[in-house]
């Protein structure tokens, strides 16, 4: 008997469709399944990768902060036309970082990233999935329609980590695959949770 090999075809990449963009306004996020390709994904790690295997040693949050490499692959024509398209005009590339929450390790506390930089006007975060995320893997957990409450005050003193109240609504975002992201306000309230797996 004669086996057939079978040939996994990678999703299509996301695109931004206007139910999309409405729920970004009314919820304060959207759920960007394959917003990168695998070969995107595998090329920003490997640029990574003898970084990561120097600190594997620390059990905390590494930021380790811009690349050429994460900003190459979202500077893409494909990505750029959606997020002008959803906010409404030329865009900029504020910032990157390529955050670990190593084996045990604790992510952030309940925050918005407008705590840390206040940028005014149209403005969005895109948290992508380097690698498989779960509720055990310290997953995204987001406060739907929080951005409606505009900034809030930083509850944790000096110039660490900031902190806002715990939301009553805190949900955690389906378990994301590698490419998968999660698109959302900067005044929106969100947190991860400790990395209980060896990875």
């Amino acid at each position: 008997m004669i086996k057939k090999s079978v040939i996994l075809e990678e999703p299509s990449l996301f695109e931004l469709k206007e139910a999309d963009a409405e729920m970004f306004y009314r919820e304060g996020y959207v759920d960007a399944e394959s917003f990168l390709s695998i070969d995107a994904v595998e090329r920003i790690n490997r640029a990574y990768d003898s970084e990561i295997e120097s600190r594997r040693s620390n059990k905390e949050w590494i930021n380790l902060g811009f690349s050429e490499e994460i900003q190459s692959e979202l500077f893409t024509d494909r990505i750029t036309t959606m997020m002008e398209k959803l906010l409404g005009g030329p865009v900029n590339l504020w910032m990157g970082m390529y955050a670990v929450v190593m084996p045990g390790g604790q992510g952030l506390e309940w925050h918005q990233d407008n705590q840390y930089t206040h940028i005014l006007g149209h403005m969005c975060n895109a948290f992508v999935a380097l690698d498989e995320i779960d509720v055990n893997k310290a997953g995204l957990w987001i406060a739907p329609r929080s951005h409606l409450l505009g900034h809030q005050p930083n509850l944790n003193e000096g110039d660490g980590h900031r902190r806002a109240a715990e939301p009553e609504n805190a949900e955690s975002v389906r378990p994301m695959k590698p490419g998968d992201a999660v698109i959302f306000h900067r005044e929106l309230l969100h947190h991860s949770k400790i990395n209980y797996t060896d990875s």
